[in-house]
């Protein structure tokens, strides 16, 4: 069946794109300032075509299928501006256009984004609130081997650490163990974990030497990236490897037992073919303790000095107490006459770990399997996506003891094209999407997670249309229609005015509904937790009757999914600010108002809350014949005994309790305020400065399930950094204060924390860096999310070798 797909994949991929390889010429080139340095946001326009760029942030730009002939190209960045003259295009040719200017504008008017409107834009005129973390400072970065922790000390985003690859990443409230309200993308394909639709960062996170750019916009975005873009997008792009050929070795160690070695190379295969190959190997200790005493028990005291009231115990130990990840992935781009290219890329990755938390308790994974594959086709005007993804994965749940498997797998097809019109007044971007999962939990021939296998299918489609209502004036509409097997038709509406007050001052206002899906897991959960003694419960209520009710003797019972349930909504205003101040200072604010609803509750006894019977699918047991008051008792005392579950029918029909269930409810009015501010003081120093505060209003509660955001309501950053050629430090500090969590077991408080970071990196010679990073570097031990381990220092040192 893969092999199937990836061949289809291809095939497709390869029809879409044909019409276009034949077409004219193309410009390709780069702006540069006068010492070399590329120069982002520069709005490129082949005149007499009325062909519109942007530079992206390292100052290329291309233009494909420009018909043969002679042009004249404009460039211009705020007041400046300049022109190439006679540049020639032949048919099926690629003609060079290097461009050097004397301009020196600030750092933040170079600075261009994709992800707010799939395409590329100055960050200012984005009609989203955007965070952008450039090349540089991922490098900086990259030892930790945590995609999250770049984005530890940006305004508005939340980064909740439970372990060294357990976090939650999040943005405006509303956390979970296993966050999903933001979609996380690498160069577009989604790497979630199907079954929970939540992140594998220990997976993910070895893309990291390899990352040329990361975007995370924050807020609703379903109308451009449909489900579970309900928070927020996070979008990594990797280096291209015909724009990155060379090689690089890491290797580096430290706290936690930790050792990780990384190796990178990009090549040059003749023809216009380029390859790029990336392998890891990683290893270390967690935080994770286990918490079971040596007599079986389970404990409430993890750490030496943090009580956790309430605190679940656990029936077994780790089956893991090691990280450990093998990773490695191949990609090769075929660079077209005319300058569009196609790519294919495959990788591999193994990893097994301690325990990751989740709302059910924690759970060990003991071995992860996954491989994918992806091959794409970008011109100027159309870009054709597809990819498959497969996983293998053994856990232990920690509380009951019980193993599982999760194997799943998915394919992905989409395409996009996007014009320009009315010399670039009006920009039009659109998309059509088709996607396919399957879920399997077999082990041992018997379903640990699903009654049995499950499979859904899900189409889309989308359009943005920016308009320059006048010079300083910006319309946005944007919408998107998706359909699934899983849930009823969705649009989700955009609308957004961006008003330049000036060339590098500009307010936003925007309007964005979203939705985010059941996960698999809530919709079609079947996971034994328990057994009733079928026999003693007949013999205590129908053998008082002088009957026996035919119950069997070991009665599973189960925590069930709803397939009943609801899409989870919200509708968001939002009012933004981004400006550049005194040419040194980027400077933005964003404020917002939003409407949560239907909220998916975690498992809930099924019978006996304020929502009486929560899966509706059940009927209950009942024995023909016999007294009404006879079934009635049987039924209170099952519901008694499993603490509100319900004696009923399996789907195969034979006899089950289901104890819990899955729900929607609740309203909630949010509204939050993000700042950021960096300051550029010369090239070397520069010093950034977020403050993000958050409010919530419960308009509808249920009861028995408390309903919390999982979030501070102040939290703040500074960090300062001095870069050089040869040199580079930076220190950093975040506060968090104190707020309540509440995350199916694990409820309580988690208190406020401080931590500061430190990072250096040393250039020996052209070819030989060496480089450290402390995180929590005072060691202060401090939990993040309630029931998660207690995270202390990591300090890990490198050397690395480049060619």
């Amino acid at each position: 069946m893969a092999s199937k797909r990836i061949l289809g994949l291809l095939a497709l991929v390869a029809l879409l794109a044909a019409p276009v390889w034949a077409q004219g010429g193309q410009i390709e080139g780069k702006i540069t300032r006068a010492n070399g340095d590329g120069l982002g946001g520069v709005t490129i326009v082949v005149n007499e075509l009325g062909a519109v760029e942007i530079s992206q942030n390292d100052g290329s730009f291309s233009f494909t299928g420009v018909p043969a002939g002679t042009y004249s190209v404009s460039f211009t960045l705020g007041n400046d501006a300049d022109t190439a003259t006679d540049v020639e295009v032949a048919a099926g040719e690629s003609t060079e256009l290097i461009k050097s200017v004397d301009w020196d504008p600030s750092f933040a008017e170079t600075i261009t984004v994709y992800s707010a409107s799939r395409r590329r834009e100055r960050i200012v005129d984005a009609p989203a609130a955007v965070t952008v973390i450039n090349e540089e400072k991922i490098a900086r970065e990259a030892t930790s081997g945590q995609v999250p922790k770049l984005l530890e000390f940006t305004p508005g985003v939340e980064v909740a650490q439970s372990g060294v690859f357990d976090f939650n990443l999040n943005a405006r409230g509303f956390n979970s163990s296993i966050n999903r309200r933001v979609v996380v993308l690498i160069d577009g394909r989604d790497p979630s974990v199907p079954f929970l639709a939540s992140q594998e960062w220990a997976i993910t996170s070895q893309y990291m030497k390899d990352l040329s750019n990361v975007e995370m916009i924050r807020g609703p975005s379903s109308a451009l990236y449909g489900a579970n873009a309900y928070n927020g997008v996070l979008n990594l792009v990797t280096k291209s490897p015909r724009l990155s050929q060379g090689g690089e070795i890491e290797l580096g160690g430290g706290e936690l037992s930790t050792f990780n070695g990384n190796f990178r190379w990009a090549g040059d295969l003749g023809n216009d073919w380029y390859i790029k190959l990336n392998g890891a190997y990683f290893q270390s200790d967690d935080w994770s303790q286990d918490r079971i005493d040596a007599n079986g028990n389970g404990v409430l005291e993890v750490g030496s000095e943090i009580e956790y009231a309430g605190l679940p115990g656990e029936a077994v130990r780790r089956i893991e107490d090691q990280n450990e990840i093998t990773f490695g992935n191949v990609r090769v781009d075929k660079v077209m006459s005319n300058g569009d290219f196609f790519t294919i890329e495959s990788g591999l990755a193994d990893a097994n770990g301690p325990a990751l938390q989740t709302a059910i308790g924690r759970f060990s994974v003991e071995d992860t399997d996954r491989s994918w594959f992806r091959a794409n086709y970008t011109s100027t005007h159309f870009n054709v996506l597809g990819y498959y993804n497969e996983r293998e994965a053994l856990q232990t749940n920690l509380g009951s003891g019980a193993p599982t498997a999760l194997d799943s797998n998915n394919f992905h097809i989409s395409a996009q094209t996007n014009w320009d019109f009315s010399d670039g007044r009006v920009r039009f971007v659109a998309g059509v999407s088709y996607e396919e999962e399957e879920i399997d939990t077999t082990l041992n021939g018997v379903q640990t997670l699903v009654f049995s296998p499950v499979d859904a299918d899900s189409q889309a489609v989308f359009a943005q249309v920016d308009f320059d209502l006048t010079d300083n004036l910006k319309l946005v509409i944007a919408g998107r229609y998706d359909d699934s097997s899983l849930h009823d038709s969705q649009v989700s509406p955009k609308g957004a005015l961006v008003w330049s007050i000036t060339d590098n001052h500009t307010l936003r206002f925007s309007y964005n509904e979203a939705f985010q899906v059941p996960n698999y897991s809530e919709f079609f959960l079947y996971a034994n937790v328990g057994f009733l003694p079928g026999s003693l419960v007949d013999g205590l209520v129908c053998g008082s009757f002088g009957i026996s009710c035919g119950l069997d003797p070991i009665i599973p019972v189960i925590a069930s999914g709803t397939e009943s349930l609801e899409l989870e909504e919200v509708e968001s205003i939002e009012l933004g600010y981004s400006g550049i101040i005194g040419n040194k200072a980027f400077l933005t604010v964003d404020y917002y108002q939003s409407d949560l609803r239907n909220f998916i509750t975690d498992p809930l006894p099924q019978l006996g809350t304020s929502l009486g019977q929560i899966n509706p699918a059940y009927v209950n047991f009942s024995v023909p014949g016999v007294p009404g008051a006879l079934n009635a008792a049987l039924l209170a005392t099952v519901q008694a005994l499993t603490g509100g579950g319900q004696l009923t029918f399996a789907p195969d029909g034979s006899q089950v309790v289901i104890a819990r269930a899955y729900a929607n409810f609740g309203e909630v009015e949010t509204q939050g305020l993000d700042i950021g501010l960096g300051v550029f003081f010369t090239p070397e120093w520069r010093l950034n400065v977020n403050y993000s505060w958050f409010d919530f209003e419960i308009q509808e509660e249920l009861p028995d399930d408390p309903l919390v955001a999982n979030a501070p309501e102040n939290k703040g950053s500074i960090s300062l950094s001095y870069v050089a050629d040869t040199f580079d430090v930076q220190g950093s500090f975040r506060w968090v204060e104190e707020f309540d969590w509440a995350a199916g077991v694990f409820i309580g408080e988690v208190e406020s924390f401080e931590l500061f970071d430190l990072s250096a990196n040393f250039k020996v010679t052209d070819n030989i860096t060496i480089g450290a990073l402390i995180s929590n570097l005072f060691d202060e031990e401090t939990y993040q999310t309630f029931g998660g381990d207690l995270i202390g220092r990591r300090a890990i040192g490198s050397v690395k070798f480049t060619w």
